[in-house]
C-alpha cells in the first residue's frame, strides 16, 4: 500500500465579527402605567422614524406610539392588553 502524501490543511478564515447592532427600545410617551391597545408591527418589519408602531391608552384616550428612529423591529416586548410602566419597552428596534 502506497503512502498518501500529507497535504497541509488550509486554515479557515477567521470568523468575521458580527456587526454591532444598536438596539433602541420604544416606550410609551407617558410617565406611569398605561395599557398597550395595539401593536401595529411585527418582528422583522422595517419602520421609519415617526411611523406609528403601537397605541396605548392613557387618560381614557388612545395615543400613538411612534418609532424614534428608522430601523427594523427586533422584538415585541409587550402585547395588547399588557400594562407597561414608564421605562418598560413596548418593542425594540435595531438600526
Amino acid at each position: 500500500m502506497a503512502a498518501v502524501p500529507q497535504v497541509p490543511m488550509a486554515h479557515a478564515a477567521p470568523a468575521s465579527r458580527p456587526k454591532s447592532r444598536n438596539e433602541i427600545p420604544v416606550y410609551s410617551p407617558f410617565d406611569g402605567k398605561v395599557e398597550v391597545v395595539s401593536v401595529l408591527v411585527r418582528t422583522g418589519d422595517n419602520v421609519s422614524v415617526g411611523q406609528v408602531v403601537a397605541a396605548v391608552e392613557a387618560l381614557k384616550a388612545n395615543h400613538d406610539v411612534k418609532a424614534p428612529v428608522t430601523g427594523v423591529v427586533l422584538r415585541i416586548d409587550a402585547s395588547p392588553g399588557a400594562i407597561v410602566s414608564s421605562g418598560q419597552p413596548i418593542l425594540t428596534l435595531v438600526n
